[in-house]
Parts: C-alpha cells; structure tokens; sequence
C-alpha cells in the first residue's frame, strides 16, 4: 500500500512539473511567435492581411514606444484591444521591437525627444532618426451620446500604427499644399488621413501663393473669389513648366455662391458649377433617409476595381449641380469618375418650402467627381500628366463619410491620389467596433427590413399559431 501512494504521490508532482513546463513553454513561445486565436466575428483583436504583409517584408528596425505601463491599456474593451493589437507587432517581424516606458519615472527618455509634447498613453514609432508620434486620443474614434458626453466608437489602433510605420519607413513622400483664406475649409479629417498615408501636408495663404516643391494643392470650397493671379499661380502648378505631374484638388459646395474668376477658371478645365443642391430620390440610393445625402455611382472602373468591396457606395452629401463643358479640348481631357443616379435632381437656391421632387428642372445623370487632365510624352516615352480633380461635395471630407464604414470615400480618395501621383496603392485600414454591429444598409434596404420585421415576421407567426390551434382542434 505505501508504494502505491508514493508512486501515486511521484506521478502528481510529475504532472505539475510537466504543466509547468509546459506553460513555460508556451509563455516564450507566445513571446516570440503569434499563438492566439482571434474568435470574433470581426477579428477585432488581431492585425489584417495589409499589416502582416507590411510587417514581413519590413527590412530596417522599427522601434514601437507605449508610453505607460502595460496595466495601464485595462478597464475598458476598447483599451484592451488597443494594447493586444500593438503587441503583435513584433510577432510578425524580428524587426520590430516593443518596450512600455514609464516616462514619468524616467526623465532620461523624454530628453530624446525634445520636439515632442508626450503625454500618458501615447505611441512612439521610430526607425532610424524618423520618428512618428500617435496621441492615445488618436487610437479611437469618438461621438457624442444624446447627453453630450464623449464616447468611443470604434477603435483605430491598427489603422494608426501601421500608418505610424509607412511614416517613418517610406521614402516616398508627396508634398501637400492646403490653400487656406478666402473662407477656403479646413478639411480637417481629409488632412489628417492623408498625413496618416505619407503625405506631408503644409498650409499655404492664398494671399502670399508660392507652391513650389509641392506634388498636391487642395482647395475646399473657398466663399471669396480668388484673385486672377492666385488663378495664373494654380494653372503654372499645374503645367511644372513642361514636367507636370501634379494634383490639384477642388471641391464645392452648395452653400457657394457666383464667383466670376474661379468659374472661369474651371470653365478653362471642362467644368461649371450651378446654384443648388442635388437631390436624389431613389431610396436605395440615399444615406439614413436623407435626400441630400445622396450615394453615387462608380463609372470608372479601373478605380472601382481598386476598392475592397466595390459594392460599397461613395457618400456624396450636399452637393452642388456640375456640368461638363467639353471632353476634349486644347489638350485637356475631362473623364467623370462617380455620377449621381438617372433618378437624381436639383433643388434650385431659393426654392420655397413647397418644392417637392417633381418641380425640378433638372435631373440626373449628372456628374459628381470629375478629373481635368493635360499631359505631355516624354522623350522616353514616358506619359507626363496634371490632373485636376473636381469634387461636387466638401462634404465628401467630414466624418460621417471619411471615418464610415459603410461608405469608400476615405479608401476611393487615397486610390486615387496614389494612381494619379504614380505611387504605391495605399494600405487602407478600417476602424473597428466593438460594440453592436451598426448595419451599413440603403434607405431603401432600411425600408424592407422593417417590413419584414414589423408585418410579415409577426403575421407568419400567428398564421403558424392559427394553423396549430386547428390543428390540435380536430384532434
């Protein structure tokens, strides 16, 4: 009997040391390789495709900085999804290193970067002297709740560390050149974007217009004509004396009014602008109900084909009527890239409140974003070309659009400027929720589920009912 309990004894103590040594080896290999199994629905908490892709063929060291300690990413899922996606950097590349600084405690690290303001979360990407910093507010999304609070919405981490590596590992970095005064907008969120995606964006005055060294001028929807020179200074960006190659960007919006030299500046390049907004009235071509909010139609495909999902629309809101003048003409091509639908119209500026639909004037379709083209053939044969794109909407650029799942604009507007300025196509990242998946569904779409559910779902249920109580009633 007693050696039956001291070898039952020997096998217990064989099994906890071999549990431990397991676990042991578990931790450094999990240290070391990706050994988690991500079971969500959207893999929320693991890296995509764009980013390992990224990450293996990395071939100079990057260095990943968390500025807190690693109890510091809890209390929240949002926070603890944040912590897990950084953490696995540095499992899909040897070059990548990650370490959790306690830079309170440790004055000895803040003195390496005295142009920056570091603060309790924030990310710090290096590689080399390139060094890229991401504010913890600026691993989320945020709203408002009906009480006026702040909350998170969706979590950005993988969206901004990867664009934090493009930033400090690429060399090729277009010039941006934001036109700011005569009531130009800011496009904040456009800038931002673009500054996520290796674009270095500088503002310039439309006053003191020098863009000399850049690739891309923006200009959104200015309220105060521009002068003629400022004008002349655009049209000599884009020709580069011979070399083109350069963007400029526009966009309107319906609350503009008549501005004689920029209209005859664009009448130059195939395009006009008229007074009003677009309307649609086809239900599944619009956003949440909203008639001037309307989504648009892919009619290049070469770009559509470019989207991960070119069934998703692009969200067109506020737009101003454009037309095209010509197609051809003193060697500049106007191609349209999205149109508003056949079903389309324009409510006139100024219309009353009794305008409906039907007392439009003019209908769609009708174009929505259009590129003005001149170029030249090198002596190698070697296309050269300017392009002058032309947004109906500035609000193409505010967050319902650019920060929406359910819409392509930030992912189209990135494929396009990366096409246009011959780069590499773009590693586009979408936010995640964690919360109750909202549905990116037309208000049309919105309209038959609704029927489905309120009317025939419950009346399938009670003739299932009736049906069983006859039933059971012959028995």
């Amino acid at each position: 009997m007693l050696k039956i309990h001291i070898l039952f004894a020997v096998i217990v103590v064989l099994l906890i040391l071999s549990v431990l040594l397991v676990n042991g080896i578990a931790l450094r290999l999990s240290e070391r390789f990706h050994l988690q199994f991500d079971l969500t629905t959207n893999a929320a908490f693991s890296i995509g495709d764009d980013t390992r892709a990224l990450l293996e063929a990395l071939d100079k060291p990057v260095e990943i900085y968390v500025l807190s300690d690693e109890g510091g990413f809890s209390g929240s899922r949002y926070m603890i999804q944040a912590q897990r996606i950084i953490s696995q950097y540095p499992l899909f590349s040897h070059m990548v290193s990650l370490e959790y600084v306690d830079y309170a405690a440790n004055p000895a690290f803040a003195v390496n970067y005295p142009g920056l303001s570091l603060s309790h979360g924030d990310v710090i990407i290096q590689s080399g002297e390139r060094i890229h910093q991401i504010h913890a507010a600026n691993l989320f999304h945020f709203a408002r709740t009906p009480d006026g609070d702040l909350t998170i919405v969706a979590s950005r981490a993988e969206e901004a560390v990867t664009s934090g590596f493009l930033n400090v590992i690429s060399e090729d970095r277009a010039r941006v050149a934001l036109l700011t005064g005569n009531g130009a907008a800011d496009g904040t969120l456009f800038v931002s974007l673009l500054a996520d995606n290796n674009y270095d964006v500088y503002p310039v005055s439309l006053t003191a217009l020098d863009l000399e060294g850049f690739d891309v001028a923006l200009l959104f929807s200015p309220t105060i004509d521009l002068t003629e020179e400022a004008l002349r200074t655009l049209e000599a960006f884009l020709y580069n004396e011979g070399l083109y190659r350069k963007i400029l960007f526009y966009s309107a919006s319906a609350e503009q009014t008549a501005m004689p030299n920029l209209d005859m500046f664009l009448s130059e390049w195939g395009v006009a602008f008229s007074e009003g907004a677009v309307f649609e009235t086809s239900a599944e071509r619009t956003y949440q109900f909203q008639p001037f909010y309307p989504t648009v139609e892919y009619t290049v495909g070469r770009y559509a084909d470019m989207l991960r999902d070119p069934s998703m629309p692009f969200l067109m809101p506020v737009a101003k009527p454009m037309e095209l003048l010509f197609i051809a003409r003193d060697g500049r091509y106007v191609e349209t890239l999205l149109s508003f639908s056949e079903t389309s119209g324009v409510r006139p500026a100024g219309a009353d409140s009794g305008f409906t639909a039907e007392d439009a004037e003019r209908r769609g379709p009708m174009p929505a974003l259009v590129v003005s083209s001149i170029g030249a053939t090198a002596s190698d044969g070697a296309q050269l070309r300017s392009s002058f794109i032309v947004s109906a909407s500035t609000g193409i650029f505010d967050g319902i659009a650019l920060h929406n799942t359910s819409v392509t604009n930030g992912e189209y507007l990135l494929n396009l400027m990366s096409d246009l300025l011959g780069r590499e196509p773009v590693v586009n990242i979408q936010p995640t929720a964690l919360a109750d998946r909202t549905l990116g569904i037309t208000s049309a779409q919105a309209a038959t589920l609704g029927v489905v559910l309120v009317g025939v779902v419950p009346l399938v249920i009670l003739s299932t009912g009736v049906a069983v109580w006859f039933f059971r009633r012959g028995q």
